[in-house]
């Protein structure tokens, strides 16, 4: 075969392994994003159906059936400011340990990695950061990171979350009690839990859990590392460097006060949005797009 021959063989090749990779890394990239967000979806599910409504103090037994209230933002002290405090997490390690009591046959629960273990080095009296809970603020607890930020984490650090508790409007709302909040309360409150009838514009409606990539802290830390209001001045609410979102584009997933999970898009309507984080937020809420 001549040198001519042999050049144009070989452009013919190299050209047909360009045109599979640009077939096939555009499908990987949208295989990995679609198994992103079904992982993300999966997490907010197990915070937002398994977890919060079997809450339990760790090392306690589960509670038999599902509570008809969700708990408090913090591990109430009243010595520690809410920031200094446990976070609402410590409430679901139990479950998201054991699962739940399942049938011969049925698939079985997988916990987070190594969780068991860290259960009873939980000093439940102490804040967040001192040092007997230093072992567990470094604890990477998979469930409350979105896997599209993964890549972000980094190991001998307090390792953060991705999920936060809604408290209603306003920042410092979470600090009130639910009836000092009046219609601007939301989900969860630091010092106290909510009862599921106070819920008045239904479950569906209101929005328990938010993801987002801005200002993240240790999972383990109360105060708005792990639970906030929402700044109705912070406009847009949700996007790229926004308030809430920037985990996945488009939009946000939410977990609702029922426990299903919905994706918000960015041009959600602001005035759907705010009524979303109240659990008395009015009516004509039909928020929800698919991604």
């Amino acid at each position: 075969m001549s040198r001519t021959g042999r050049v144009i063989r070989v452009a013919l090749a190299v050209g047909g392994l360009l045109m599979i990779a640009g077939i096939v890394i555009p499908l990987v990239a949208r295989a990995r994003l679609n198994s992103e967000r079904i992982n993300c979806q999966n997490h907010l599910k197990d915070i937002g159906l398994l977890g919060v409504r079997h809450a339990s103090m760790p090392n306690r037994g589960l509670p038999e059936q599902p509570t008809d209230e969700l708990p408090a933002g913090t591990i109430y002290s009243n010595t520690l400011p809410p920031d200094q405090r446990l976070s609402w997490y410590v409430s679901i390690l139990n479950v998201l340990t054991t699962g739940l009591p399942q049938p011969e046959g049925a698939k079985k629960h997988r916990a987070p990695r190594g969780l068991g273990e860290i259960l009873p080095v939980i000093d439940m009296n102490g804040a967040w950061d001192s040092e007997a809970n230093a072992p567990v603020a470094r604890f990477r607890l998979t469930t409350a990171i979105c896997p599209s930020r993964v890549s972000d984490l980094q190991d001998g650090i307090d390792q953060p979350t991705n999920y936060l508790a809604i408290g209603g409007l306003g920042l410092d709302t979470p600090s009130l009690s639910r009836e000092a909040a009046g219609w601007k309360a939301g989900a969860y409150r630091y010092d106290s839990p909510t009862p599921l009838d106070a819920f008045t514009d239904g479950l569906h409606q209101t929005a328990q859990f938010i993801e987002t990539a801005r200002d993240i802290g240790p999972w383990l830390r109360g105060g708005p590392s792990t639970l906030r209001g929402l700044d109705e001045t912070d406009l847009p609410h949700v996007g790229n460097g926004r308030a809430f979102g920037g985990c996945h584009p488009g939009g946000v997933y939410v977990s609702l006060a029922d426990g299903a999970v919905s994706f918000l898009r960015e041009s959600i309507d602001p005035v759907v949005f705010r009524a979303m984080f109240t659990i008395a937020g009015g009516r004509n809420e039909q928020p929800f797009d698919a991604p």
